[in-house]
């Protein structure tokens, strides 16, 4: 969309007062542009130095600014039909409500309601502040510029079927990615000024990613908990067949196609706000997976039914290791006593009896990894250990201090014989996998809360710092940290020549493995806390949110 002045637009809209418009523009020069060169020390989301900002926030707390852009918008869209008023937190809710208040006659009763940038974690757990009609929806923001904050909104309203008739913005920076967000979803933009009325252009315009993806289906459980945004079950696919626990304390086995539930199984009573966070492990048509009840179960896969089921203790959070080789499964066990409070544990496949047991002082949530040539479980233990063990036996081979637990299961790089983890003592760190000897260690900005994923000679971990720390394992050091912005949880996964991984902002990030350059995004309505899983072919990713919902996308391929 290409945007004249302002003044050139005024004699084309005569509905918009050139000396309304000249004072709003003026009171932002006045207020809202900030400048370095004027003294202002302004940080880019990255933590460099920017030399302009514009900040409507504080304008938009004053009466007479928000009179006057109330005068402009419902004099232009006085002749439009029916519509509601959504805005996008938090420098839309003073627009929102001041514009309810100053509405015609004619719309007294207009809608409104607010769209959450993040699910509220407490009370209703709500994304959606008020009520969605079936009216069209204007969405309202201070300005469009990337399109991430508008692309958000719309995931969100597209969840519960809500459909943006226009986005109505004070400033429109006309960037590239604006640009294509406004045409790959035919939603018309409406702005009272561009950034050129300011005399100010964006010195670097990022590229708009070019994988698209294709909505293939949709499955929700009831019974998401949105106050613990973190890790849960991960999603596997098996065949046409999708596995997944949910806080509802149900596994489900969904076909892959069409999102159809082909069989739920209910556990008994678990933890009300956890229920299944162990992702499922398959083997020879069994589903191994702990629940919030202390339970380790072992279902029929294709039907569901119950194999067996060993109450081993209060709680089971972990996820099984299931290692044929040993006819042995390995899960970490979480008991209601203060002498011990945890247990990595090696159980038999056939019938869940418990083979050995190694306890920890603190509760276990961290998952074990399997090194088959040296066969040796490795296993971050909430004693702040990494450790090496025999399968057969539990007998300690080595272990290695860190600062804090180890939540995630590590990654085997069987050709090197190395061992990498994240810890919550903010570190990725790299091991040599036979003794457990320190070979590096790269300090982030948070806790990591994710397996790290091996590709070549480069290691890809996340980290609570909103980066995707890229590791180059031959010379032992950091290339580089991608800007993600939003938590990243989720264990990244390799798709074709690709790394894909979500964030808890709930967006899906691809990146080139080797460019490292951002090849694909796509948002969803709440945070992707686990790995995403890929069809054998790489053309469809099936992506869990901490909510409960279960999404399938195809990747068409690029022309």
């Amino acid at each position: 969309m290409d945007h004249e002045s302002i003044q050139e637009r005024d004699k084309t809209e005569a509905s918009i007062d050139f000396d309304t418009a000249y004072d709003l523009r003026a009171a932002i020069l006045q207020h809202a542009l900030r400048r370095r060169d004027r003294g202002d020390t302004l940080i880019s989301p990255k933590g460099n130095l920017l030399n302009w900002l514009i900040d409507l926030r504080p304008l938009l707390l004053q009466r007479r600014f928000l009179v006057e852009v109330c005068k402009v918008f419902w004099e232009t869209h006085k002749s439009q039909g029916s519509f509601q008023l959504a805005g996008i937190e938090t420098a839309a809710v003073p627009l929102v409500a001041a514009l309810v208040l100053s509405a015609p006659d004619d719309r007294r009763n207009i809608n409104a309601f607010i769209i959450r940038k993040d699910r509220k974690t407490t009370g209703l757990g709500n994304v959606i502040e008020g009520e969605v009609t079936g009216d069209p929806i204007i969405v309202l923001d201070d300005i469009l510029n990337s399109g991430s904050s508008a692309e958000k909104a719309r995931a969100i309203l597209h969840s519960v079927g809500g459909q943006i008739k226009e986005l109505f913005v004070l400033i429109d920076y006309c960037s590239k990615m604006g640009q294509e967000w406004r045409r790959a979803h035919s939603i018309e933009v409406r702005s009272l000024f561009a950034l050129s009325d300011f005399g100010l252009n964006l010195q670097r315009t990022s590229t708009a990613p070019t994988q698209k993806y294709r909505q293939l289906w949709r499955a929700f459980v009831p019974g998401g908990v949105a106050f613990h945004v973190v890790p849960k079950s991960t999603p596997m696919l098996v065949g046409s067949v999708i596995y997944r626990g949910c806080d509802a304390g149900k596994m489900h086995a969904f076909d892959a196609n069409t999102g159809k539930i082909i069989w739920e199984f209910q556990t008994t009573t678990t933890v009300s706000r956890k229920g299944i966070w162990s992702s499922p492990a398959y083997f020879e048509n069994r589903l191994y997976f702990g629940a919030y009840n202390g339970i380790v179960y072992c279902l029929d896969a294709s039907t569901g039914k119950e194999v067996w089921a060993r109450s081993e203790g209060e709680w089971v959070g972990a996820s099984p290791l299931v290692v044929p080789e040993h006819g042995l499964l390995f899960i970490g066990i979480e008991y209601q006593r203060p002498w011990s409070q945890g247990g990595v544990a090696a159980l038999d496949l056939r019938n869940g009896h418990k083979v050995w047991e190694g306890m920890t002082k603190k509760l276990q949530h961290g998952s074990a990894a399997y090194w088959r040539e040296g066969d040796l479980i490795v296993w971050g233990t909430a004693d702040h250990q990494m450790v090496g063990i025999v399968p057969k036996t539990g007998k300690l081979v080595w272990s290695f201090e860190t600062g804090r637990s180890v939540k995630t299961a590590p990654c085997v790089d069987e050709k090197r014989g190395l061992l990498a983890f994240a810890s919550f003592d903010k570190s990725i760190y790299v091991l040599d996998i036979a003794s457990g000897l320190k070979l590096g260690q790269w300090v982030t900005g948070d806790i990591c809360y994710t397996t790290p994923l091996i590709v070549e000679s480069r290691l890809f971990c996340g980290s609570g710092d909103r980066h995707l720390y890229v590791i180059d394992l031959d010379r032992m050091e950091q290339i580089k940290k991608l800007d993600l912005g939003a938590r990243v949880y989720s264990s990244p996964r390799l798709i074709g020549d690709r790394v894909i991984v979500g964030t808890n902002g709930g967006r899906v990030v691809e990146i080139d493995a080797h460019t490292l350059e951002i090849k694909g995004t796509l948002q969803l309505p709440d945070a992707i806390t686990n790995a995403i899983a890929i069809s054998e072919d790489n053309r469809c990713i099936y992506v869990s949110t901490y909510m409960n919902d279960l999404y399938a996308f195809e990747r068409p391929a690029l022309r």
